[in-house]
């Protein structure tokens, strides 16, 4: 069911970007509208797929995704460059013997990303960019298990990550946008044992491909 829906979302972008640019091509050519120098651009994205391996009792994390970036378009609007905020959690229960006894992990992060994104090639309202982000999150985990009375455990961690892309960009009407972009993603995960007083640091890698949704609103300065 998640693979269909990725497929399908992935589907209507790409639709959305080729009917967008087909309209506008076939438009009554006009004098186009010159850029700022400077625009004021806001991003939003959504995760279209992207999982990373299980970690520990870190349940499972998630590709790192900025949800809304606030930025600046430069280069005659060619230059995205902003600064992401994302955020996220996971929640899993485990049954032990039977129901009455289970664990219950939850997972939640915040992320700052600095990010960049290059127009490559241009058609008409359609753009071909690439560029990606970093991610810093601290992560913070809570385990809780009732067998033999309630007992949680706390643990902590810190993700560094680096996302690359590529997207394609349709501009729908004047100052909006949508598309969609996929690429590869690195996380660096550093976390505590969990209990005071023991030693237990662990530094965990990971990588996987990843695909997002983007609409972007974008005004002259």
């Amino acid at each position: 069911m998640r693979h269909t829906a990725t497929i399908s979302t992935l589907f209507v972008s790409i639709l959305l970007v080729s009917a967008t640019a087909a309209a506008q091509e076939a438009a009554p050519t006009s004098t186009p509208n010159r850029r700022s120098a400077v625009q004021l651009a806001f991003q939003g994205r959504i995760n279209a797929m992207g999982y990373l391996v299980p970690t520990r009792n870190l349940a499972q994390l998630q590709t790192i995704t900025p949800y809304v970036t606030p930025g600046v378009r430069l280069i005659d609007g060619r230059l995205f460059v902003g600064l992401g905020i994302g955020f996220g959690g996971f929640s899993s229960t485990n049954c032990m013997a039977t129901c009455d006894d289970y664990t219950n992990t939850s997972q939640s992060y915040f992320a700052l990303s600095p990010m960049a994104f290059f127009d490559i090639l241009r058609a008409g309202p359609a753009s071909l960019y690439a560029g990606g982000w970093f991610s810093f999150a601290p992560i913070s985990s809570v385990s809780a298990e009732t067998s033999g009375g309630p007992t949680f455990e706390t643990e902590s961690a810190t993700a560094f990550g680096v996302n690359l892309a590529v997207g394609i960009r349709g501009q729908i009407v004047e100052g909006l946008s949508i598309g969609t972009e996929w690429g590869w993603s690195f996380t660096s995960l550093s976390s505590d044992g969990g209990e005071p007083g023991e030693n237990d640091d662990e530094t965990t890698s990971l990588h996987g491909i990843f695909g997002t949704v983007m609409v972007e609103g974008a005004i002259n300065l």
